[in-house]
This record gives C-alpha cells, sequence and structure tokens, in this order.
C-alpha cells in the first residue's frame, strides 16, 4: 500500500511540476528564449582558425611535424563548424559572409601547412632507388 501510493506520487510530480512551469508561461506572456545558434558557432571556428595559425608558428619555431598535423586538422575544423552555421535557425547574411571569410582564410593557411608537411612519397622512392641500386652493385658470383 505505502509503495503503490509512493510509486503514484513518483509518477504523477513530474506531470504537476511541468504544468506548472507551463501555467508561469502563459500568465506571464514569455516563454523560454531560444539560445542563439550561429554567433557561438562563428566564434567556436575563429578560436579553430587561431588555433591553426598558431600551431603554424610554432612548428616554424620548434620544426615538429606534429605541430603541422594540429594546425591542419584545427583548420579543418574551423571549416567544418563555421559549415554548420547553415543548420541554425538565427543565421543572417552577415555569416553567411564570415563562412566564406573564414573558409577563404583556412584555405590559405592549409596551402602554406602543405607545402611544409612531409612528402612521405618521396621517402618511397628512396627506398625505391636504394633497393636497384643495391640488386645493380651486388656482383654475381
Amino acid at each position: 500500500m505505502l509503495h503503490s501510493r509512493f510509486l503514484i506520487l513518483l509518477l504523477v510530480l513530474p506531470v504537476v511540476v511541468g504544468s506548472c512551469a507551463e501555467f508561469e508561461e502563459l500568465a506571464t506572456g514569455q516563454g523560454a528564449a531560444r539560445a542563439s545558434c550561429a554567433n557561438p558557432m562563428i566564434n567556436r571556428a575563429i578560436r579553430h582558425y587561431e588555433e591553426a595559425k598558431t600551431g603554424l608558428a610554432l612548428y616554424y619555431e620548434e620544426q615538429n611535424d606534429n605541430r603541422l598535423f594540429q594546425a591542419y586538422y584545427a583548420s579543418a575544423d574551423s571549416v567544418m563548424t563555421a559549415r554548420r552555421v547553415g543548420k541554425c535557425w538565427d543565421r543572417r547574411a552577415s555569416h553567411k559572409i564570415a563562412y566564406d571569410n573564414l573558409k577563404e582564410l583556412n584555405l590559405e593557411v592549409r596551402k602554406i601547412i602543405r607545402r611544409n608537411m612531409p612528402d612521405a612519397e618521396t621517402a618511397g622512392l628512396v627506398a625505391l632507388y636504394r633497393d636497384q641500386y643495391e640488386k645493380v652493385v651486388q656482383r654475381r658470383d
């Protein structure tokens, strides 16, 4: 008996609390404000772009390839985050312009990063030439 009353109270309580919140919205005429979506997304994309620039600068100081890869991924994250602004409910033309600018800036950063990336293909060519050299130089007895 006690358990059934407790169970009913546990099931009814969220409904009562939820309806009280809706009643307050109807009485005051103020609904819950929707959180802004586009501005935080653009700001996050700008932060990723700044991380990419910082990573590139640190690569030039330290000559560490990991910095270069981190900068490349930060640049890619910047473009992906800015692209998500198109799904936001509060987007404006200024957000589209900001997206286009970020896309262009990140394209330039990625070009610089790609120029400085270690080239795996040249290492393969060196290994290929080395193997051929060993075959040519070996004497047949």
